[in-house]
């Protein structure tokens, strides 16, 4: 098959698990790229046995890297995705037909489909979720709080394809909450950077809100148990960011002994 003129473009670290089903599904890119933050076990020998490029580099940030590998895609157009994300057939088919057409878009918007403990989440904030993930490299950077860095589009027409980008976000609960800390500690200090202010009233109201949106505006209710599970530990997460967020201006705030 002849390969479409896109690179690859996925931050890693640690994705053994991952990393050959997303570069597999993707296999119509002519260029394979890899941005890792220190791997220790066997991403990069993953990732090179189906032909894929290999920058190291230390985490600076999803944005960040992310705008790195853009960078130092060889194609003009770039596919940027994370390890955990897979490509449908469907999506697939889309993309060749939209490079067939030879049209004047310079971005593509994908819808994402997330998936937990193996379960499709059709509603709860989760899906729709239609996001750039295919641009020209000169018309897009990853820009926004981190961790949640999403493309600023810079370019003149965005179209969209048809298919889904499958999220695997979560084995099961313990993994969710484990990297809930991680997120929520990330994302806090990006607002402590932004000088986002943090109180008691965020921390009562903000964390019953984000729960309330997910289960009842998003209909996670139709989701079952697990759309029960997100919508509470997305109250769960944003109690912890503001309340990371609260420690770190107090520690600020200590005098020097």
């Amino acid at each position: 098959m002849e390969k479409l003129p896109i690179t690859l473009v996925v931050i890693t670290c640690n994705e053994e698990k991952n990393v050959a089903r997303c570069l597999s599904a993707a296999d119509f890119c002519a260029e394979l790229l890899i941005v890792d933050s220190g791997s220790t076990d066997n991403t990069i020998s993953i990732a090179e046995s189906l032909g894929a490029k290999i920058l190291k580099r230390d985490w600076t940030g999803y944005g960040d890297q992310k705008n790195y590998g853009s960078e130092h895609a060889c194609n003009d157009w770039v596919l940027c995705i994370d390890a955990d994300e897979v490509v449908t057939p469907e999506l697939r088919d889309s993309i060749l037909k939209a490079f067939t057409a030879l049209s004047d878009e310079e971005g593509f918007e994908i819808n994402r489909h997330g998936i937990y403990a193996g379960k499709m989440i059709n509603h709860s904030g989760w899906y729709p979720e239609w996001r750039i993930f295919l641009y020209r490299k000169s018309k897009a950077v990853w820009a926004g709080l981190e961790p949640h860095t999403i493309v600023h589009f810079k370019g003149k027409k965005l179209g969209r394809l048809e298919g889904d980008l499958l999220h695997y976000t979560y084995a099961d609960i313990r993994e969710h909450l484990r990297k809930n800390i991680s997120s929520a500690y990330a994302s806090a200090q990006a607002m402590k950077t932004a000088g986002k202010s943090a109180g008691l009233a965020k921390l009562l109201l903000r964390p019953l809100f984000a729960c309330f949106r997910r289960y009842i505006i998003q209909l996670g209710f139709l989701d079952g148990f697990y759309g029960f599970v997100i919508a509470v530990l997305s109250g769960v997460y944003t109690f912890l960011k503001y309340a990371f967020l609260c420690e770190l201006y107090r520690q600020e705030a200590k005098p020097r002994q």
